[in-house]
């Protein structure tokens, strides 16, 4: 158990890089995406194209990382792509955890998990979970804390339909979780070993036999166990699998027991971290090997391992003041993005009110005018009652006194032509019976034809015209309607009017006859006719 924790230990820094790693060569996915990006018209493309090359470049180069998150967080802030904004900071995230800014790794992490579980994203929750456990195991390793997430990435991951990276995180959990016996390691890596089968993920298998093969050496199968890293180790240098290949080195440096085998192991792992141009493993590597030379007190492999050293810090030195600039500008962008999101957010605002204030205003004209319609309305129907009650007046008197004149001329036909006439016709007659000549009698017989006849026609034509003016005259159901009609019209109101003029016309033939009765001497003195409904002048 002893071998077994101190194997453990070192290989904590290498396996950080593990589960970053999504497939076995991401040399050539580089290579292949870099060609891309020349070629992208559409800009979304472009910034999709950026995130995946900083997620590719995590576990190779950490200022590439911060520079390809950075670039696609810049181009993705321009044109308003939201879930490239949140990817890219999840590249720089992980960058600024690279290069030892900590907190503010864990404060853009903790901003980005909100955000995935708005979007129900669970991949990403997941990933999010495992990016903060590495940042609290290397800044300030709260083992508890470290737990908590990394049972929660478990917790999340058993809604997945794709549970691929289920694999790295039964991985993660036996490299940064609590201290497990054997069967639990084993039932860890089983179930790693499992998923990782079937999604062909050959480094998390290449990882897990390493972890095999510290089992075999707690057990005393040191050959065997020596065996399986030898095959992990030409597995990672044939697929160019250099995180793979360094913790296979150092996986051998903690089995070998002769110092110069040792530090021929570490050299081996430092020739392989400087080609992947990763100078804080380098540092790491060099530490290891500083000590190996110390313990064998050659003063010249010390010397030349502190040339080296210097070297290496005064690169890291050079590439971390170069990355503080990058971090700086990177602050600026962030500041000018909140500020701009502020502008954005105050002319949102404003185009709301603005636009609110003149659906008021419009709403304030539109039921002005609709009032003033209306009152127009109002006062044009007022006006066509005035007019239509007008007219209606001018037909009653115009047909008023149509029949009044007709009624006059009947009048004065039959009361001054017709009585003429008759007193002529009535002098003749007593002439002709007066007279003894026959030649005479003939002369007044055909006088008295011809004014008989002319007594007939005038008679006659009094009748008709009193009979014109009685037809003129509309009935009184008519009338009101006419009235009704032009005081209440027909679109606005519904009416029934039902009156019975034969009635009407009969109680009026009535009073007539009464009227002739009380009044003998009167000029309208006639007898009427009220079975027929009409009125007659009786004969003189």
């Amino acid at each position: 158990m002893h071998v077994l924790k101190f194997t453990t230990s070192l290989l904590l820094f290498a396996l950080i890089f593990v589960w970053a790693n999504p497939t076995k060569g991401q040399i050539p996915q580089i290579q292949e995406e870099l060609k891309k990006l020349p070629l992208f018209k559409d800009s979304i493309s472009l910034v999709n194209s950026l995130n995946r090359l900083g997620t590719l470049y995590r576990t190779r180069n950490a200022d590439s990382c911060f520079y390809y998150g950075m670039r696609a967080k810049r181009t993705a802030t321009n044109i308003q792509y939201r879930n490239g904004q949140t990817d890219a900071d999840h590249v720089i995230a992980f960058a600024l955890f690279k290069k030892g800014l900590y907190a503010e790794s864990l404060e853009l992490l903790s901003n980005l998990l909100a955000h995935y579980q708005q979007l129900d994203d669970t991949e990403k929750i997941i990933q999010v979970y495992l990016d903060m456990a590495e940042v609290e195991n290397k800044g300030i390793s709260d083992r508890a804390k470290i737990t908590s997430l990394l049972h929660k990435a478990i917790q999340t991951g058993r809604k997945l339909k794709k549970d691929s990276i289920m694999s790295d995180v039964y991985l993660t959990y036996l490299n940064r979780g609590p201290a497990l016996s054997e069967d639990s390691i084993t039932y860890y890596l089983t179930k790693s070993t499992e998923i990782a089968s079937r999604y062909n993920d050959e480094p998390i298998l290449a990882h897990n036999r390493l972890w095999q093969a510290d089992l075999l050496v707690s057990n005393g199968q040191k050959e065997k166990a020596w065996s399986l890293v030898n095959q992990c180790l030409s597995d990672a240098q044939r697929t160019g699998n250099a995180i793979l290949e360094i913790s296979s080195l150092i996986t051998l440096f903690n089995y070998e027991d002769d110092p110069h085998k040792k530090l021929e192991h570490l050299y081996q792992a430092y020739e392989v971290a400087q080609k992947s141009g990763d100078k804080y493993l380098e540092n790491y590597i060099l530490t290891l090997a500083l000590a190996v030379g110390n313990y064998l007190g050659d003063k010249d492999e010390i010397i030349k391992i502190y040339v080296k050293l210097e070297k290496v810090m005064s690169a890291e030195w050079e590439r971390s003041r170069k990355f503080m600039g990058d971090y700086v500008r990177y602050n600026v962008i962030e500041q000018d993005n909140k500020l701009l999101a502020e502008e954005n957010a105050r002319r949102t605002m404003w185009i709301v009110i603005i636009s609110f204030m003149a659906l008021i205003s419009l709403m304030t004209i539109y039921v002005i005018m609709l009032r003033r319609s209306r009152k127009a309305k109002e006062q044009i129907d007022a006006l066509n009652d005035t007019a239509n009650m007008q007219i209606i007046a001018m037909e009653e008197a115009k047909h008023q006194a149509v029949k009044e004149e007709q009624l006059r001329l009947g009048q004065d036909l039959h009361d001054g032509l017709s009585s003429s006439i008759a007193s002529i016709k009535h002098q003749l007659e007593l002439l002709s019976m007066d007279t003894d000549d026959v030649s005479l009698k003939h002369k007044l017989g055909r006088l008295q034809t011809e004014v008989a006849t002319a007594y007939e026609t005038a008679r006659t034509k009094s009748h008709e015209w009193f009979s014109a003016a009685e037809q003129e005259e509309q009935s009184f159901e008519q009338q009101i309607k006419l009235l009704t009609d032009g005081a209440l019209p027909d679109n606005r109101y519904q009416k029934d009017i039902q009156i019975d003029d034969h009635a009407l016309f009969t109680r009026q033939c009535r009073y007539s006859d009464r009227f002739a009765s009380h009044y003998p001497g009167s000029d309208y003195q006639h007898h009427q006719a009220c079975e027929s409904q009409t009125c007659e002048y009786s004969d003189l």
